[in-house]
């Protein structure tokens, strides 16, 4: 799982920003909550090494590549330029395969992950705060 690599790639101190102090146990932006703005969390991308920031954008592109190649190929180019801006956050076991909780919030993105008790029951969510639900288009 590429959130565990992640997780497990960053040094003692970047961990320490990375882990939230208080447990996660489901989508905090999830629904009912449209347009709740939260401030972000944990450990910003700036911070992170090149081959670390390269896994944040791998672990991205797993929920921004799930589009048309059309659509994800721009979506990724402006999700990597405001990479810089993007914060990691976790909550839960960093053991591959656990039940752990993770969120990844920047600019034009949300994306949580959040396990009900097993990894067997997941809820998550990928989000544009700035164009929620394609609101951008349909407004008139």
């Amino acid at each position: 799982h590429k959130a565990f690599a992640l997780i497990n790639a960053l040094d003692e101190g970047q961990r320490k920003q990375a882990i939230l102090t208080s447990r996660v146990a489901d989508l905090v932006l999830g629904p009912g909550q449209d347009g709740r703005v939260i401030q972000p969390e944990g450990l910003r991308a700036s911070t992170m090494t090149p081959p670390q920031q390269t896994m944040l954008l791998d672990l991205i592109g797993e929920w921004a590549g799930i589009t048309t190649e059309a659509f994800a190929e721009p979506r990724l180019a402006e999700l990597k330029a405001s990479l810089p801006q993007t914060y990691f956050a976790w909550s839960g076991p960093t053991t591959n395969g656990s039940a752990a909780y993770f969120r990844i919030q920047g600019p034009t993105l949300v994306i949580e992950y959040a396990p009900q008790n097993s990894v067997e029951h997941i809820h998550t969510i990928y989000r544009d705060p700035t164009n929620d639900y394609g609101a951008k288009f349909t407004a008139k």
